[in-house]
């Protein structure tokens, strides 16, 4: 591997999803090829191939949920399923030239940044040892499931699984079945469990808010419109529905008038297969849209409505040999107990990170952000040379697709890495006085935004209240603020 100071710098990155990827092919496209793309599974997707439960669709608009330099005129719904979309990733690394950069099956257990020589020295799972000049982390935040701690789980039994470890060998059919969770998965898994089981249980902590999917499949001549290359079909559909993404984002800015707009929409939605009003009642949340995640199903209150279906407004108090008991007394017996409870900070099941990031001086970088828990506008972290993030620490724009986010931060990292190389720079670090004046900046905005009201609760929010998950402007202000910006904000060597 080459050191720095030579002209060529190599660089890893760790994570073959969607930012994994884009990192790659934003430097191939700069003729950049002295990379490698790590990904422990064996096939690319990230997300979309790890998780697999039935009904999993995207809540993004799949003309929105995909690369801006490579649109897919295929998709064959406005909200595309996880196949197609792990299709897409693997078509784009196909296109652009990745497969020879990717190594599968490798599982990066540390990375040691090496203080003598600026270089980054990786471990994996079966000891071998790695070095980059560079170090991308591209392995997302929310990966590993997210078990409750219930009291009994040990003796039940039944079967049980979370949804994002699907058990596709068990048939449901004639099966009495509890999903434990009303949230993002709920909600698309519930149909499908409502449509075999022989009696289902949804126990419902919090209600959720739910807007309607609207997911008719593009027809024919549609999907030929959009890849017409002399037309202008595809660009005036992806900017309709960016356009129409602008409601979420006044209802995150706590605009009065959007927040009723959303409201009304949300209760059209819900009464159109819900007509008990006990069950609009316990359906109904008691805070404003835009406080907790907002989710997207056409399906779910039609499955809650079912004879067969049980909606339980009460959390889980404990499992018995053959039944779960609610919070407030009631039992159900069942034979299955599906957990949609979500996932844990980091890439492990016991909260540690996926890859142990150690800077110089043997500290962790989970320490260091404990202790200071901020970023460099979501693509360093401050006392970590060489190391970039994509979607870090307040990186990401709420409203809309992930991926328009992660594009200007890595066109922002490739940048610095041309910079590295044309400089001969052996390391350069974020300056943690900017990154802590721009941090402290941000949160005074979020503090006023929809997820910080103190109406509900949400996985966006520290203990202490900071919003360490979103950028709080649009994508526009974003590509502003990261446009002219190379390592002016950054402590270089050489």
């Amino acid at each position: 591997m080459s050191t720095a100071g030579t002209g060529e710098i190599g660089i890893g990155i760790i994570g073959a999803g969607i930012s994994g990827l884009l990192m790659g092919i934003r430097l191939k496209q700069a003729g950049i090829d002295h990379f490698t793309i790590y990904e422990k599974s064996d096939d690319v997707g990230g997300t979309w191939k790890h998780n697999t439960y039935p009904g999993l669709h995207c809540d993004v608009p799949s003309h929105l949920y995909s690369y801006s330099f490579a649109p897919n005129p295929n998709w064959t719904q406005p909200f595309a399923a996880q196949r197609e979309i792990q299709a897409y990733l693997r078509d784009c690394a196909d296109k652009f030239g990745l497969n020879p950069h990717l190594r599968m099956g490798i599982s990066i257990e540390t990375a040691r940044y090496q203080q003598n020589d600026g270089m980054w020295e990786l471990t994996t799972e079966s000891g071998e040892v790695i070095r980059h000049n560079v170090l991308v982390g591209a392995t997302g935040g929310l990966t590993a499931p997210s078990l409750p701690k219930v009291s009994g789980l040990e003796r039940f039994e039944g079967l049980s699984w979370h949804s994002g470890a699907w058990r596709h060998d068990i048939d449901l059919t004639g099966k009495r079945v509890a999903v434990i969770g009303s949230a993002a998965s709920a909600v698309q898994v519930v149909p499908h469990v409502a449509d075999t089981a022989r009696e289902l249980f949804v126990f419902q902590r919090s209600p959720n808010w739910v807007m309607p999917r609207r997911n008719t499949p593009y027809s024919d001549a549609m999907k030929a419109a959009f890849a017409d290359p002399g037309g202008d079909a595809l660009r005036r559909h992806r900017r309709e529905l960016y356009r129409g993404s602008l409601l979420t984002y006044r209802v995150f800015r706590r605009d009065p008038r959007a927040i009723a707009l959303l409201r009304a929409y949300a209760l059209k939605h819900m009464k159109s297969a819900i007509s008990d009003p006990d069950m609009i009642a316990t359906l109904t949340p008691d805070y404003d849209p835009g406080c907790k995640r907002l989710l997207v199903s056409d399906e779910y209150y039609p499955a809650l409505a079912k004879p067969h279906v049980h909606l339980i407004a009460s959390g889980v108090e404990e499992l018995t040999e053959n039944a779960v008991l609610a919070t407030d007394g009631r039992r159900a017996e069942v034979d299955i107990v599906i957990f949609c409870t979500g996932y844990k900070r980091g890439g492990r099941e016991d909260g540690r990170p996926a890859v142990e990031i150690i800077g110089p001086n043997d500290l962790p970088l989970l320490h260091a952000l404990y202790q200071r828990p901020y970023s460099y506008r979501g693509v360093a972290v401050p006392g970590f040379p060489n190391y970039f993030t994509i979607c870090g620490i307040n990186g990401t724009v709420a409203y809309s697709s992930l991926f328009y986010s992660a594009e200007l931060h890595a066109d922002y990292i490739l940048r610095c890495i041309q910079e590295m190389r044309a400089r001969g720079l052996k390391s350069v670090d974020a300056r943690a006085d900017i990154a802590q004046a721009h941090s402290e900046s941000l949160q005074e905005e979020l503090q006023k935004m929809s997820w910080s009201t103190g109406q509900c609760t949400n996985f966006y929010l520290a203990p202490d209240g900071r919003n360490l998950s979103f950028y709080p402007g649009s994508l526009g202000r974003l590509r502003r603020e990261l446009g002219g910006l190379g390592l002016d904000e950054f402590t270089v060597e050489t």
